[in-house]
This record gives C-alpha cells, sequence and structure tokens, in this order.
C-alpha cells in the first residue's frame, strides 16, 4: 500500500485555516473620541440598544474632562457612523448623533443621543449590532408603549406597558411604589398635542424632589424579568377641557440616570436600568 506525505507547508496552511482569525489592532476598536482616546470592545461590559448606552467594565474619569468633541463608531474595523460630544452651553443644537456634556450619567456609561436633521439615524446599525452580538455585548433593554387614554369628565386614565426584551432581568422605576410625585420627578408626564403640534394637555402633578436630591432608594424599583411585561395606570386631572378630535400621546418612561454608582448597577436580583425611552401613539378624544 503506498502512503503519501503531504508537505509541512500544505499542513500549515490547512492547520492556520482551521484557526479562528485573530483581529486586527482596528478590528478591535469600538469607540474613538477625538484623535487619542480608544476603547476596545474589551473595555465594554454591554450596550442596551434601547437607550443607546454603552456601560464600560471601569470607570473613565476622562470622560467628565470632554467638553467638545468628535467621536466615532466601529464595527470590526468599518466605520458606522460620526458624532460630536455637545456642550449644554452651546446655544445652538446639535445635529444627528451626539454626546451631552456634561453628561447626566456617571462616567462608566456613554449615551449616544440623536437630533433629527433628515438623516437616518445609525445608532443601531445593524453591522454595529451584529459585531457586538457576537460578542455577547447586545442587551435589548425595554420598550414602552401607550395602551389607551380613558377621559371621565376631568379625570384622565393614562395607561401604559412597560417590556423587558433584555437578556438580564432589570430593575425599573416603579410608579406606584414611588407615588405620582416622585415619579414624576423623573419624568415630565403625559403630553397630549394637537395635529399642528400645540400642547392641549400636560402633566399638572406636582413633583417631589428626592431626599437628598441625587440619591435613590431601591424600594422605588421593582423587578421585571427578561420577557415579561408591566402594566402601570397614572391618573391626571384635566383642567381645560380637550376637544373631540384626532391627537397624538407622548410620554417618556424613566430610568435612574446620574445616581447609581458603578458597584450599584448590579443587584443581587437584577440590572438597575438606566436611561429613558419616549414613546408616542395617535388617538382620537370622542
Amino acid at each position: 500500500m503506498k502512503k503519501y506525505f503531504l508537505p509541512v507547508s500544505v499542513i500549515f496552511i490547512i492547520l492556520a485555516a482551521c484557526e479562528p482569525a485573530l483581529e486586527t489592532p482596528e478590528q478591535e476598536i469600538v469607540f474613538k473620541i477625538g484623535q487619542d482616546l480608544k476603547y476596545k470592545y474589551g473595555d465594554i461590559q454591554l450596550y442596551d440598544s434601547s437607550t443607546h448606552i454603552f456601560y464600560f467594565k471601569e470607570g473613565h474619569a476622562e470622560f467628565d474632562r470632554i467638553s467638545q468633541s468628535p467621536f466615532n463608531l466601529f464595527a470590526d474595523g468599518t466605520e458606522v457612523y460620526s458624532g460630536s460630544f455637545w456642550p449644554a452651553f452651546l446655544n445652538s443644537m446639535p445635529s444627528g448623533p451626539f454626546i451631552s456634556s456634561p453628561s447626566l450619567y456617571p462616567n462608566f456609561v456613554l449615551r449616544v443621543e440623536y437630533r433629527n436633521n433628515g438623516n437616518p439615524d445609525l445608532r443601531n446599525d445593524p453591522q454595529l449590532i451584529q459585531s457586538l452580538k457576537s460578542r455577547g455585548l447586545l442587551h435589548s433593554g425595554l420598550s414602552v408603549l401607550i395602551d389607551s387614554l380613558v377621559i371621565n369628565g376631568t379625570s384622565l386614565s393614562f395607561l401604559f406597558t412597560v417590556s423587558n426584551h433584555d437578556l438580564s432581568d432589570l430593575l425599573i422605576i416603579d410608579p406606584d411604589k414611588t407615588g405620582p410625585n416622585l415619579f414624576h420627578y423623573f419624568t415630565n408626564g403625559l403630553i397630549i398635542y394637537n395635529l399642528n403640534y400645540n400642547t392641549v394637555f400636560s402633566s399638572n402633578i406636582e413633583f417631589e424632589t428626592p431626599t437628598p436630591w441625587n440619591g435613590w432608594k431601591i424600594e422605588w424599583l421593582s423587578i421585571i424579568k427578561s420577557g415579561e411585561s408591566r402594566h402601570f395606570t397614572i391618573n391626571y386631572i384635566i383642567t381645560t377641557p380637550i376637544d373631540p378630535g384626532g391627537y397624538n400621546a407622548f410620554f417618556v418612561y424613566p430610568g435612574l440616570e446620574f445616581q447609581i454608582k458603578k458597584e450599584e448597577l448590579l443587584q443581587d436580583i437584577g440590572r438597575i436600568w438606566l436611561g429613558n425611552i419616549q414613546t408616542t401613539k395617535n388617538i382620537t378624544i370622542q
């Protein structure tokens, strides 16, 4: 029986083909600030696609010092979008993706916001999402839907649903636990616009400031498990009658922001959800 021997060079080629390709230094970069600050996938703890927040494994004091600077997002070495840190003292408004400075968040997170400039919102670019998902960094966070508005005389009952699409169980601000006054410290509440974008109703609930103002309590939060939904109702008083017709209802569901320290983010029963998300719905008032 004849024996066949492969050249050593061919063997090495076959073995190399079986090994996973190593990432180049450029492919490891996901976030770049200016020319000098670069952050790798390995620096990221997770990305919440519902709030467009990058959670870093460590705090970064340099984030607190950035006032104005461009930033770029990459997926496997390819730039997917860019934006800028936008300081609050400027009179002009940003266009496209931006990061507010100073940030409302602690320096272990960066939240990318977006102001509509007529161009597509690329913050959840499919290539970026896939690159994060393939590394186990993608989390889908929450969604909020307006269920209904029920008006009875001067009473308005606002019903909405919060759903957890995340891989993790999340701790969320529960308006039933905070009460309406404290809850409205974190949100402006329900707003109703007519079709000309004029406000016909906005929350008239007086907000309550926490003590201390930058503190928080675990008793304010409820667990919402992965895949679950929670239903809430907030009752308002209508002081000016709303004429029958078509309207737009607008609501921002809030989470905690600057109050949470890095070591507090992960509780025994779940991760504290940071940020906020807005929702709108076309409604008809009879």
